[in-house]
């Protein structure tokens, strides 16, 4: 009992320290945007400005968009549970973590700062509905790949082995399938819906 406490515990304090790195890598995210020089945020604008322009005439060919978009995640997706076999796959977890608080931190700033709070939503808006099914993936899969790297490593240094068996296997090969369908699911999502989601936010509010 006490040893199944104190995994308990380490698992969740991996988890907040995560979760703290995170939210400091959207400060910083915030800040160098917040930094950034008159000329690169003219930049900016410009790039926003063409988007909003062009978006609303765009046509896309879906089916290619969307092998595009799914093999672009997977790839993130099954890099992730690859690396779970690796010793450093925690420490790539916390540079996941960072990029990507780092990554919404600035996007959004960049957002308010060029278009003000209409910005700001319109970037809310280019990730619905999509990563209310991407965010839990990558949150799942990095807490499945740091308990599985952290399990298959944990009597390595008395054993000279892997601590592996065929359920660890099972179980974490699972976790990809998973991860696997629910990112196909945010895939179409992406495709299809968003689009004519950010569509009708631009037309509704003249942006």
């Amino acid at each position: 009992m006490t040893n199944v406490l104190r995994r308990y515990r380490k698992k969740i304090s991996v988890f907040k320290i995560q979760f703290i790195l995170f939210l400091i890598a959207i400060a910083v995210g915030s800040l160098f945007a917040n930094n950034l020089n008159g000329n690169r945020i003219e930049e900016y604008k410009l790039l926003s400005g063409y988007f909003i322009t062009k978006f609303p005439s765009s046509d896309y060919l879906n089916i290619e968009l969307f092998k595009f978009i799914i093999w672009k995640r997977i790839k993130l997706i099954l890099g992730i549970w690859i690396l779970g076999f690796t010793f450093f796959e925690i420490i790539i977890n916390y540079i996941i973590v960072i990029y990507f608080g780092f990554s919404i931190g600035f996007i959004f700033s960049i957002g308010l700062m060029t278009n003000g709070f209409k910005g700001y939503l319109m970037y809310i808006i280019l990730l619905l509905p999509q990563y209310i099914f991407y965010i839990p993936v990558m949150i799942y899969l990095i807490v499945k790949s740091t308990n599985f790297c952290s399990n298959l490593y944990s009597h390595r240094s008395r054993t000279r082995g892997f601590n592996i068996n065929k359920q660890m296997f099972i179980e974490y090969f699972f976790v990809l399938i998973i991860c696997i369908i629910f990112t196909i699911v945010g895939g179409i999502m992406e495709t299809y819906v968003n689009p004519q989601l950010v569509k009708w936010y631009i037309s509704a509010i003249n942006l």
